[in-house]
């Protein structure tokens, strides 16, 4: 047989048994979701999209993400792929419909983050064609028995949640590090007015008097205590948005890498440093000493939380946005 027959037949068996079987297993969705980066955090933001998709009657939705366990009882997805790029690439082949929202923001220039133009889910729905208002929050569906074990303290004092990371924790933006003897010091300022549950990675630095959960929860263990706690305090991040998708509150140290409006909720007390460098976007260089992070001490977050907590029992406040198609902008 010609070499060039055989090269033709070779590619056909490699990828057309393997790509079927994806499809079959997808059910033969009419939109695939799926995220381009490596931000724990963007995969969870997926979720607005596909809620807006449902919204819309879009017929049959998957997704491809590493965090399956996000997905799981979600109202608002029909398939969850684990980071199965065939799925994706058969749809490309084979697919009735081959629709497939892309995001990514990357990289404006080396160390600085492109900004997105207003909020990122709606700068998400916006790429995958969406139209009209959509809700900019992430949703995680929780079962009543992961609720009831999300209380983990047994004294009278509200529980709350934290998280405090350093240099040396998992993370792709430096710049958004609050000093971890501040984290400790709003344990300190009040620990005999609340329990602290501290969640995060085993490398963030331990908090003392708050009960030590780094690295021994799943996602959606993490996502149940954090709804039934009275706030949350931690940096921009996916605890963040953890937080929001099971209607929590926090407290959120932003400093000036980044603006709220770009990436935050109104139902939080998001800390903000408007500085004449911020928001800079910058991962780990700064101009400024890290003067946004600096000027935010301990008792502006005790602050925050007293504020939080006289709007514990007020609905989530939720910001929405109007999307247009780009032949009407």
């Amino acid at each position: 047989m010609p070499t060039g027959l055989l090269k033709t037949a070779y590619r056909r068996l490699y990828w057309l048994p393997r790509d079927l079987l994806a499809l079959q297993r997808a059910g033969w969705p009419d939109w695939i979701v799926y995220f381009g980066g490596k931000g724990f955090g963007d995969d969870l933001l997926l979720s607005g999209v596909l809620h807006e998709l449902r919204r819309r009657g879009s017929g049959r939705l998957a997704v491809i993400t590493r965090l399956t366990e996000i997905f799981a009882h979600s109202l608002d997805t029909d398939v969850v792929v684990n980071n199965d790029w065939r799925v994706l690439e058969a749809q490309l082949r084979f697919g009735r419909h081959g629709v497939h929202p892309f995001y990514y923001r990357g990289l404006a220039a080396p160390d600085v983050d492109v900004a997105s133009p207003g909020h990122i889910i709606a700068e998400m729905c916006r790429q995958s064609g969406l139209v009209g208002e959509v809700e900019l929050r992430p949703r995680l569906f929780l079962q009543p028995d992961e609720l009831d074990a999300g209380l983990r303290t047994a004294s009278a004092r509200p529980q709350v949640a934290i998280q405090c990371m350093s240099a040396s924790s998992v993370n792709a933006a430096p710049n958004k590090v609050w000093p971890s003897e501040r984290y400790q010091e709003v344990v300190d300022q009040n620990r005999n007015r609340f329990d602290f549950v501290q969640l995060g990675s085993t490398q963030d630095p331990p908090l003392l008097g708050a009960l030590d959960l780094r690295g021994r929860t799943t996602i959606r263990e993490s996502a149940a205590i954090l709804a039934r706690s009275a706030a949350t305090v931690c940096y921009v991040g996916f605890l963040m948005h953890l937080a929001r998708s099971v209607d929590a509150r926090s407290v959120v140290i932003f400093g000036g890498r980044e603006h709220p409006a770009n990436s935050g909720y109104p139902c939080n007390e998001n800390l903000f440093t408007a500085l004449p460098c911020s928001p800079c976007w910058r991962r780990h260089s700064c101009v400024a000493d890290h003067a946004c992070m600096t000027a935010i001490e301990a008792v502006h977050v005790t602050r925050a939380l007293d504020r939080l907590l006289e709007r514990r029992s007020d609905p989530l406040e939720l910001d929405r946005e109007t999307l247009v198609s780009q032949a009407v902008a």
